[in-house]
């Protein structure tokens, strides 16, 4: 079933790219060159190089895609995001749910000066979808949701990264509860607008890398788009395969979470020690020379 899913995955693509080859841009540096867009569930103001793709796919989403990232051009990175967009068709109103990420460069680094990048992120559902399945809290989001952020990035050392982002999230509709029969609570928020903010350490070997993300607000992969939220992650990420031959092998890439997550208006919260890992594969998009 699984390698199923990925064969038709990658037909996926070659449909989407039928004038392309695959080629892996990144010699034999592994993870230390390679641009991360939110490692731990973190922001970078990273942006991919232009034809660059990154697909992702979360063992917690299968048998349906999860995203993808798309270098439109060296300054302008977007966010595919397939589970919404196909997912939307299995409930009412049977549609595909709108969901719109765009990150654009606005400098890169010089010396002291951090890179930075300027992030959005739009989606819109048309019924309370609730995103918290556990027994100590839910949450709920309805209608609008749209953040706006600034992200930064300095490159300290060679291996040693910091990250940071501010921004803002309006949501239209979020119900918040504490389940704990003891501590019941619950809060509801229309039309709000809430702070985001938060910042990632990396540390990079060829191999492997290890991440950890404080965050408050609406962040990307694991309750996305939910701001009030406060998150502790801690992630590795690895090129397990990285001098293969073979491509499909070498640029195979994986990140394997825990985390704390709590919603401190409701008092709720739950450490999940090790969650599900993603698995992606970066690839850089070279069209073919034509023959004379």
């Amino acid at each position: 079933m699984k390698k199923n899913i990925l064969i038709t995955g990658f037909h996926f693509f070659l449909f989407l790219f039928p004038d392309s080859t695959l080629a892996q841009k990144d010699s034999l540096q592994g993870l230390q060159t390679e641009v991360y867009l939110h490692p731990a569930d973190g922001f970078t103001a990273y942006t991919l190089k232009k034809k660059t793709f990154i697909y992702n796919q979360s063992l917690g989403t299968l048998p349906l895609p999860s995203w993808a990232w798309w270098g439109i051009t060296d300054k302008i990175t977007a966010e595919i995001d397939f589970l919404p967009l196909i997912g939307g068709f299995f409930q009412k109103p049977y549609l595909p749910v709108p969901s719109f990420n765009f990150r654009f460069k606005l400098a890169d680094q010089n010396k002291f000066k951090p890179a930075l990048a300027f992030e959005t992120m739009f989606q819109y559902l048309y019924t309370p979808i609730e995103q918290s399945n556990n027994i100590y809290f839910a949450s709920w989001r309805k209608g609008a949701s749209w953040y706006n952020r600034l992200n930064s990035s300095w490159c300290i050392k060679s291996k040693l990264y910091i990250h940071t982002s501010v921004g803002l999230t309006y949501s239209h509709y979020l119900k918040l509860l504490n389940k704990d029969s003891l501590h019941y609570k619950e809060k509801t928020y229309v039309d709000r607008i809430s702070p985001d903010m938060s910042i990632t350490l990396d540390y990079r070997f060829k191999r492997i890398s290890y991440h950890t993300t404080v965050s408050y607000g609406t962040t990307f992969i694991g309750i996305d788009n939910v701001p009030r939220k406060f998150q502790i992650v801690y992630s590795i990420r690895a090129a397990p395969f990285y001098k293969n031959k073979y491509g499909i092998l070498r640029n195979f890439r994986f990140e394997w979470p825990g985390f704390y997550v709590g919603f401190p208006s409701v008092k709720a919260g739950s450490y999940v020690p090790i969650f599900i890992p993603y698995f992606y594969w970066q690839w850089t998009i070279k069209n073919r020379q034509k023959k004379n």
